[in-house]
């Protein structure tokens, strides 16, 4: 496999788009009409985003982690775990950034260094580099 691409539903596409770019330093690949989709890259990592005409349907997968009971009340229910360099160094340009940082970096018990964020629609991601 050479890349992987997750496609997220989002309350609106533009402002995602903005996030995505400015504060996650992500390049836009693609603006679709309106606009109603896009895709959005750094690195391997891509994200297409779609925006559809009912809000409701938008759904992290922390939400269903809280409602089925889930131990971590909806904390390490990761949309997306990336696996980098030198999460360090992009945990420092994401604060600096002011990136909604929902866990700070630490080592954790699965030999990773990581971090969690959430972006504007709740989506979380955790980036981090092996230690082991």
């Amino acid at each position: 496999m050479k890349r992987v691409a997750v496609q997220w539903i989002v309350k609106d596409v533009k402002k995602s788009i903005d996030f995505y770019s400015k504060q996650l330093g992500f390049t836009i690949d693609f603006v679709g009409d309106g606009p109603k989709f896009s895709i959005l890259s750094r690195g391997n990592f891509s994200v297409m985003l779609r925006q559809l005409d009912e809000d409701s349907y938008a759904r992290p997968n922390r939400i269903p982690f809280i409602k089925a009971g889930w131990h971590t009340n909806g904390k390490e229910a990761w949309d997306a775990y990336l696996w980098v360099e030198d999460a360090d160094q992009l945990f420092n340009e994401f604060k600096s950034r002011e990136v909604s940082i929902i866990k700070p970096i630490g080592n954790t018990e699965y030999g990773n260094r990581d971090f969690e964020i959430e972006d504007i629609d709740g989506y979380i991601l955790c980036f981090g580099h092996n230690i082991s």
